[in-house]
């Protein structure tokens, strides 16, 4: 194919530690096409990035327009922001005669579908059925919007195994949670499952303290210690150090956390979700709890041991391959060529 416009998220520029999700995988796209030598041109959205958003939203549209020529297709991948910028790319695709694609980040796109009143609602389904090309998270929300547009796929959360770890992993009791410090991510229900545990276990917690949920005093037990914020660099190596990943969160879509666990072999306990059901094979790569439940939570934990363990570790590192960065993009690429060629898009 020839240029391909990609508009997404890039990392702050005057703060590297300001990272989410989406801009991880929005640069993670970037290598992989730099990697497979696909000729593309980015759009940055990240707001930080500019003096204000409508300044912001000015220059993407300048910058579009700028790159239109010679390009083929529009990607944007976002968030929260594809409301103002998914039209604008529906515009420019009929009148340029260029296809266009959405790629939705997250796992709520459904819950706010649902939830939006009747004017909402009716403007969403336009935009995603005027997009050529739908991408969502889950494989649940491919089934759903699937209604609206008929060319809807999967293109999940996705990492690079660039780490190789030592297998067979040994298993030392030793548990890590890594993100937001929250209540909606299960930390009142590890708080409490960590009363019930001996010293022989470690669980350590690791992310932004967010104001009016937790300090550090809350997260001081005989075996449960918060250890700050983890600079992206170091979450790779100081994840490699630990056992299995704690998630027992309220609502996710894809955790990048249980991704990069996968790459490592670890295993994980995370909540009985939609989503995660997706990707944790219960009991294989990891164990299912119900959320909001301290006593499963607990269980769970108690449930590895040093035989179990090494078998549920290969399962997760094996189930990797499903998220490779590199076999997902590849796919992405082809699906937008194939479906290129269709004459209704020519």
């Amino acid at each position: 194919m020839h240029k391909l416009i990609i508009i997404g998220p890039r990392f702050n520029t005057t703060d590297s530690q300001i990272v989410g999700g989406s801009i991880v995988l929005f640069e993670e796209l970037i290598f992989q096409l730099k990697q497979q030598n696909i000729p593309y041109v980015p759009i940055d959205t990240n707001k930080l990035n500019y003096k204000n958003s409508l300044l912001a939203y000015i220059s993407i549209t300048y910058q579009l327009i700028c790159h239109l020529k010679g390009a083929d297709h529009i990607s944007l991948h976002s968030s929260r922001d594809y409301q103002i910028l998914t039209p604008l790319l529906i515009l420019f695709g009929k009148v340029f005669k260029k296809t266009t694609s959405l790629r939705k980040f997250g796992g709520e796109a459904k819950e706010n579908f649902m939830r939006a009143n009747f004017i909402k609602k009716y403007y969403l389904t336009l935009i995603f059925s005027h997009i050529n090309f739908l991408f969502f998270e889950t494989k649940y929300l491919v089934s759903f919007f699937s209604h609206i547009n008929n060319n809807t796929f999967w293109f999940p959360n996705v990492r690079n195994r660039t780490i190789e770890p030592t297998l067979p992993r040994k298993f030392n009791k030793k548990f890590v949670f890594i993100s937001h410090i929250i209540k909606e991510k299960g930390i009142d229900e590890i708080i409490e499952a960590s009363r019930e545990l001996d010293e022989s276990y470690t669980i350590d917690l690791y992310g932004p303290l967010l104001k009016g949920h937790y300090t550090e005093d809350d997260l001081q037990g005989e075996c449960i210690s918060y250890k700050g914020v983890l600079p992206i660099n170091q979450v790779l190596p100081t994840l490699n150090k630990y056992d299995v990943v704690l998630l027992p969160s309220y609502k996710e879509g894809y955790p990048g956390i249980i991704i990069e666990a996968y790459s490592l072999g670890i295993p994980v306990i995370a909540t009985n979700l939609q989503s995660i059901c997706e990707i944790v094979d219960s009991h294989k790569t990891g164990v299912l709890i119900e959320p909001k439940n301290s006593s499963q939570l607990l269980k769970a934990i108690k449930y590895f041991n040093e035989k179990n363990y090494v078998e549920s570790s290969q399962h997760a590192y094996d189930k990797f391959d499903t998220f490779k960065s590199e076999h997902v993009v590849k796919s992405f690429i082809a699906t937008i060529i194939m479906l290129r060629k269709n004459r209704r898009y020519q």
